[in-house]
């Protein structure tokens, strides 16, 4: 009589529960740095950031695109963010990042760009199905 309970408890349960919706592929994106916005009732799922040229790890810069030894941010709503793994000076104990995660999701709204021309966000675009 308790495994039916169960059984049945279980049945209901699962009836009673459902998503919000589901996901739909619609389209991989390339972002450069024209600004482009997650449009209403869409996910994106940012997969990668791809850097022309950097050559070394310790260096930062948000503006120049022409010196290959530092690394250019990708902006997400107007802020920059670097993609490293952790990462020191060699001059100090500052540890100037942190890793990023890739893949990560963005709800509709969120906008995204890069600061080099060169540089590039690979993006897969899912539509939201009710």
């Amino acid at each position: 009589m308790m495994k039916l309970s169960f059984f049945l408890l279980s049945f209901f349960a699962a009836f009673a529960l459902h998503a919000q919706g589901s996901l739909q592929f619609n389209q991989v994106i390339m972002v450069g740095t024209q600004q482009q916005t997650v449009p209403s009732g869409k996910v994106w799922k940012v997969i990668s950031y791809l850097q022309a040229q950097t050559t070394n790890a310790s260096n930062f810069n948000s503006t120049s695109c022409t010196d290959v030894s530092r690394h250019s941010p990708f902006l997400m709503n107007g802020n920059r963010y670097y993609v490293l793994n952790g990462v020191a000076t060699g001059i100090s104990t500052v540890v100037l990042g942190v890793q990023t995660d890739f893949p990560f999701w963005a709800p509709a709204g969120t906008t995204f760009q890069t600061v080099c021309s060169a540089d590039v966000l690979s993006i897969i675009e899912f539509n939201i199905v009710p």
